[in-house]
């Protein structure tokens, strides 16, 4: 399944209707879906989204049907090594991933269902599983993120390949534990092969790229100055020129389609375990309202993975020509991923 999300977000795009049928619930799904369907009052769910970006979404959905969400938060990767161990005894009933290798590796143990086609039809075909057990949610693209006062956009490199350079030596933070990194990564390995990634990784912690635990802090030292560029996704700059307009940071996307361009998206899957399938479903129609939608961008500046719906204030028009198509529907190996990146000497 080749990653191509839609040929422009945010632009003049056919308006996808806003209220469908649900199979699951019986009703519309922009806001008030029924609960008559349901066999149970609670969900499990299991969020590699943090409760910051998700909570409000999950209220939303409470207060809407009357249903609990028993809601567990965690990194994307370790919950889905989570639903691996437990496989059939698995109490989620929803698994939301930050990370699509995450979910593409429960997929790949064949412990989701398939989705109902009305579901999977609210996102382009790019954005959902090619065998329709998972289904993108919302959509960030990777970046460099760079400290003006420091750094000139002239100087910056034309593809992410070329930050090994050494006349970058020590000016570059990466997050080798993060879950968007990782997608990057196994990105990488498709798109370049996994020698080149390989020497990418070893070439990048040679040249003295600093590590930190997530984004946000990437984020957080490029603007004050403790570095002067890091790899993130797009949305970290908008939430700081939120709250600073002033601040000395600014979004920097690879040209064209190079591999530091990455499209990732969220995702979302029923567990083939899940004693009630049809209001699972129903939260995932939920997420791909026209209301979902709307708090899922809100949250986090996201793009939408629902044509129609606009993007995040601030966010920068993405079409097809601004980042790399990629496959998932091959065999990720997510610990595979992992070990290849604490090999190359930019992780413990």
């Amino acid at each position: 399944m080749t990653i191509r999300p839609w040929a422009l977000i945010g632009s003049s795009i056919a308006t996808v209707a806003s209220v469908f049928v649900l199979s699951a619930c019986g009703g519309p799904a922009d806001s008030t879906a029924s609960t008559s369907a349901s066999t149970g009052d609670s969900l499990t769910v299991y969020s590699g989204r943090e409760e910051e970006y998700m909570a409000p979404v999950f209220r939303a959905y409470e207060k809407a049907t009357g249903i609990t969400l028993d809601v567990r938060y965690g990194d994307s990767a370790d919950l889905a090594l989570l639903i691996g161990e437990e496989g059939d005894d698995t109490p989620a009933d929803v698994f939301i991933s930050q990370s699509p290798i995450s979910q593409s590796y429960v997929d790949q143990q064949d412990l989701l269902s398939a989705l109902p086609q009305e579901v999977l039809d609210r996102v382009p075909s790019g954005l959902r599983a090619a065998d329709g057990d998972w289904v993108g949610i919302a959509g960030r693209q990777r970046v460099l993120i760079y400290n003006t006062d420091l750094v000139k956009e002239s100087d910056l490199p034309q593809s992410v390949l070329d930050l090994t350079d050494p006349k970058y030596a020590g000016t570059v933070a990466v997050a080798p534990s993060n879950g968007s990194f990782q997608d990057f990564v196994a990105a990488l390995d498709q798109l370049e092969g996994t020698a080149e990634t390989d020497a990418w990784l070893k070439g990048m912690a040679a040249n003295g790229a600093k590590a930190y635990a997530k984004n946000s802090a990437i984020a957080d030292a490029v603007m004050r100055g403790e570095i002067a560029m890091g790899l993130v996704n797009h949305y970290y700059v908008l939430e700081i020129k939120e709250d600073d307009p002033d601040a000395p940071v600014a979004a920097y996307r690879f040209p064209g389609t190079d591999p530091g361009s990455l499209f990732l998206v969220a995702t979302a899957s029923v567990p083939e375990a899940s004693d009630d399938q049809e209001q699972a479903e129903a939260l995932l129609a939920y997420l791909l309202s026209d209301a979902g939608q709307g708090l899922l961008v809100a949250g986090e500046g996201e793009y939408p993975t629902v044509m129609g719906i606009a993007p995040a204030e601030g966010a920068p028009s993405l079409t097809e020509n601004d980042y790399p198509a990629y496959d998932l529907s091959g065999q990720t190996d997510l610990k595979a991923v992992a070990q290849q990146i604490r090999e190359s000497g930019l992780a413990d």
